[in-house]
């Protein structure tokens, strides 16, 4: 299992994937995947050719701290660690990329996703706060990781 950087090569499949999580349409998916293609702003999880998980972000998206917009895994490969393998990829990206005077990388989930937050808390994320409604209608939980491992 290897994380590269999404390219071109991955739209049909990783469209596939984020139409069997939760986007509206394959066309919106692809239109997404490549906007992010074209900032460098997504990675797929890979094995044997097959496109496992993905995620997608946003650099500098507030204070210069980079954001995790999705975290996504094709159904037939959940629970075998893909997603904590793209969040550990998403945290040694905004490492890097971070300036110095920023020290958060920030993602959410909603409020009744219980995988995705005891991911986000076992990984070190802390939350930060909530939003009423935002997604969906259901409230959304804000995270923050310390990228400079200070409290």
């Amino acid at each position: 299992m290897k994380i590269i950087l999404l390219n071109k090569n991955h739209i049909r499949s990783a469209s596939k994937i984020m139409v069997e999580s939760y986007w509206d349409s394959i066309l919106k998916a692809k239109i997404e995947l490549l906007k992010k293609i074209k900032s460098k702003e997504g990675y797929v999880c890979i094995n044997n050719k097959e496109i496992l998980g993905l995620f997608l972000y946003s650099r500098n998206y507030s204070h210069y701290a980079n954001y995790l917009e999705d975290i996504i895994v094709s159904q037939n490969h959940r629970r075998k660690g893909v997603s904590y393998k793209l969040l550990e990829k998403y945290i040694s990206v905004s490492k890097k990329e971070t300036p110095k005077k920023q020290i958060f990388a920030l993602s959410s989930t909603s409020y009744d996703n219980k995988p995705s937050i005891y991911m986000h808390l076992k990984f070190g994320f802390k939350e930060a706060g909530r939003i009423a409604s935002l997604h969906y209608g259901k409230d959304e939980i804000f995270f923050v990781y310390n990228l400079r491992g200070r409290k």
